[in-house]
């Protein structure tokens, strides 16, 4: 699979209408890969409604749309694949998804990448790479160290924390797949 350059995560949203009111924005504008990221939603069923919602939508723009939920939960959607925190990623001791299914996963230390790319991720988020709102007091690892903890990895690294589409060229330098956001795209 030839992996695009952004990596969307859904941000905040009051209700249905305005999720798909900015889903269907980003999408028009050219995203590939979509984490559904809903913090704001506990009950696994209301999530997975979602899911549905939003998969329809992936659907109609060729859009891959990863759950950022627990493996049980993904097993019960149709969406294209996985998405674990660092701390669920700790807690695998095998590949939680199928072959044909992507598995992503957020990792933010070398011992996270080296778990993630053991368990056959296909695509790793390393963050921060720059200080965020979402996590104040942070610091970003920059981009050298970016660099460094992710030479020699074979499979696709996206930079977090921080990024803007902007950021696209310094992190393609740094050897990242490309940049992976939320406020850039989820507006």
């Amino acid at each position: 699979m030839t992996f695009p350059d952004f990596y969307m995560i859904t941000g905040k949203f009051s209700d249905t209408s305005e999720f798909t009111e900015k889903l269907e924005c980003a999408l028009r504008e050219g995203n590939k890969i979509v984490q559904l990221r809903c913090k704001q939603i506990s009950d696994v069923d209301q999530y997975l409604a979602l899911a549905e919602i939003a998969q329809e939508i992936c659907d109609r723009y060729d859009t891959t749309l990863l759950l950022a939920t627990d493996a049980e939960s993904f097993r019960r959607s149709s969406a294209g694949g996985l998405h674990l925190t660092s701390d669920a990623l700790a807690g695998c001791e095998e590949r939680p998804v199928e072959e044909g299914k992507l598995l992503s996963v957020s990792c933010h230390t070398a011992e996270d990448l080296a778990l993630a790319q053991r368990l056959g991720a296909d695509i790793l988020l390393l963050s921060p790479v720059k200080a965020t709102s979402s996590h104040p007091g942070v610091p970003g690892i920059g981009w050298q160290a970016f660099r460094e903890m992710t030479a020699g990895i074979d499979h696709p690294v996206y930079a977090l924390g921080g990024m803007a589409a902007s950021d696209l060229q310094d992190a393609k330098a740094a050897g990242a797949a490309g940049v992976a956001a939320i406020s850039s795209f989820w507006k």
